[in-house]
């Protein structure tokens, strides 16, 4: 068991190490399939100057090159998306429902949602092309693994939530949260269906309150500025996912 638990944390870190390329050229426009390149003095990087969380361990945080400061991004990304792998691989089994299929599909969603979080901390926007392509094959997956039932309601819970905020949108004109988030929920609908998906919008919520009210306690944000909400609607997805039972039980057992 420990020997697959490697394995899927290193395949994670490896998913990790391409989808921090992701991140960094989505806003610019630039081809992902280029080779890596330092952000700084744009020197290729090699081999070694790529192995996920190695190298910037390695390397002390610094650019082998011109030996500038390496963002902590990277290895946070890559060992993100690494413990996420492995406990999608353990979850799947407790719930005796680890197909190859079922993994491929939840990894895939998950390390759009990072992609999606991640971008929106960095630029400010909610990468909407990969929101879609993750939302069509929840679609797919949905249709050809759940019931007709379960799909149907999938897709309900998905246009509500998606409605629902595309209110707040309107009716704050913006101020409230950015329309990227409309697509984002709808795909969080169509990926945890209910009662997850609410659980998931609750945590995203709460969490995004306590944030906002930290920053302006500290004095790093005043009332009325934003903050990226994409990344709170990403951490409460993943919350939803793993423990969403538990939480909405413990939730429910405080009244």
């Amino acid at each position: 068991m420990v020997f697959y638990l490697i394995l899927f944390f290193i395949l994670g870190a490896a998913i990790g190490s391409f989808l921090n390329v992701v991140i960094d050229r989505v806003a610019l426009g630039e081809h992902i399939l280029g080779r890596s390149y330092c952000n700084h003095c744009r020197a290729t990087l090699k081999t070694l100057d790529l192995v996920p969380i190695v190298s910037f361990v390695g390397l002390g945080g610094r650019c082998r090159y011109c030996r500038r400061s390496i963002s902590w991004q990277y290895p946070l990304v890559e060992l993100t998306t690494a413990t996420l792998f492995i406990y999608l691989a353990y979850f799947l089994v407790v719930n005796q429902a680890l197909t190859l299929a079922a993994f491929v599909y939840f990894a895939l969603v998950l390390a759009i949602l990072i992609v999606v979080a991640v971008v929106d901390i960095k630029f400010s926007l909610v990468p909407t092309t990969f929101v879609f392509a993750g939302a069509i094959v929840a679609l797919f997956y949905s249709y050809f693994n759940l019931t007709s039932q379960e799909f149907v309601v999938n897709v309900f819970v998905a246009a509500v939530l998606a409605v629902a905020l595309l209110l707040v949108v309107v009716l704050t004109r913006g101020r409230g949260m950015g329309s990227g988030d409309i697509p984002l929920v709808f795909l969080i609908g169509l990926f945890l269906g209910w009662p997850k998906s609410a659980v998931a919008i609750f945590a995203a919520f709460v969490l995004g309150a306590v944030a906002a009210l930290s920053l302006i306690v500290a004095g790093r944000k005043k009332f009325g500025q934003t903050i990226p909400f994409a990344p709170f609607l990403v951490t409460g997805t993943i919350l939803a996912l793993f423990w969403g039972e538990q939480l909405l039980e413990w939730y429910l057992g405080l009244f």
